[in-house]
């Protein structure tokens, strides 16, 4: 088992000082969203062998990668959207090759308009999910599709949704137990899904929905306490939102994580 962090938390700061902070807090790695912006703003192309970026993030904490999902989206209404989402994710997938990562999440996304997905937005996700699974099978790495925000417009929020896609595209799964929970769409379906569950995100959540620590919510820690007993043993990541508690520093956050750390290993070790 290995305990990680979403590096957006540490957003504001360089990759070095991110991979430094995991130390520091205590975890076995971080999951690296590409998005992070000392990678986002300044990577360049994979075909640069020398390029310092891929090589500061290769052999270091980072096992397990995020696609970028946060102005993206493999379902929108405008095609071009589309297209930049599915080439980010095999962006992703490749950047996950070529440091030895072999996990990486995707999002199926959310119809443009705030109403409920429809036939459209389904053969949208459909392809995105034939072309991206695809390449992560030339590419040896495990594509998990994480469980959506409980989103009037979101797909997959569901057990049912994310297993249908799952079995048709061969896919793992990254199972957020926040955004199950906080939209009372958690079942035991999706415990169920426990041998293809690569990555647990987990956090609480504020009265904005914003994830923040985990600790005090009686009905995460049910769940994570099941999973602990059904032997999940792979990969567990903290998500926090630091725009939920205002400014704070590097130590503080630092504070924090390891303050989450101990929290997961008293349910899971």
């Amino acid at each position: 088992m290995e305990f990680l962090f979403s590096s957006m938390f540490l957003y504001e700061y360089s990759i070095d000082t991110i991979i430094d902070a995991c130390e520091k807090a205590g975890y076995d790695g971080i999951e690296f969203w590409v998005e992070t912006p000392h990678f986002w703003i300044k990577r360049v192309s994979l075909k640069h062998k020398n390029s310092s970026l891929v090589e500061m993030i290769k052999d270091s904490r980072i096992k397990a990668i995020h696609s970028p999902v946060l102005d993206l989206n493999p379902v929108s209404v405008n095609d071009g959207v589309c297209d930049l989402t599915l080439r980010e994710t095999l962006y992703s997938i490749n950047l996950a090759r070529k440091v030895g990562v072999n996990i990486v999440t995707v999002h199926a996304g959310r119809r443009s308009a705030v109403r409920e997905p429809v036939w459209s937005d389904y053969a949208s996700l459909n392809n995105y999910l034939r072309i991206a699974s695809k390449y992560s099978r030339i590419k040896n790495v495990k594509l998990c599709l994480e469980n959506s925000e409980p989103r009037i417009n979101y797909l997959c929020k569901s057990a049912e949704e994310v297993k249908e896609f799952m079995e048709k595209y061969e896919l793992y799964f990254t199972f957020d137990v926040n955004h199950a929970i906080k939209g009372n769409y958690f079942s035991r379906s999706f415990l169920e899904l426990i041998d293809r569950m690569e990555n647990i995100h987990v956090s609480g959540y504020d009265a904005k929905g914003r994830h923040i620590s985990a600790i005090g919510f009686e009905d995460i820690k049910r769940v994570l306490e099941e999973l602990s007993d059904m032997g999940f043993n792979k990969k567990i990541t903290v998500e926090l939102d630091d725009l939920a508690y205002g400014r704070m520093d590097l130590k503080r956050k630092i504070e924090m994580l390891a303050r989450e750390l101990d929290y997961l290993r008293k349910i899971f070790i």
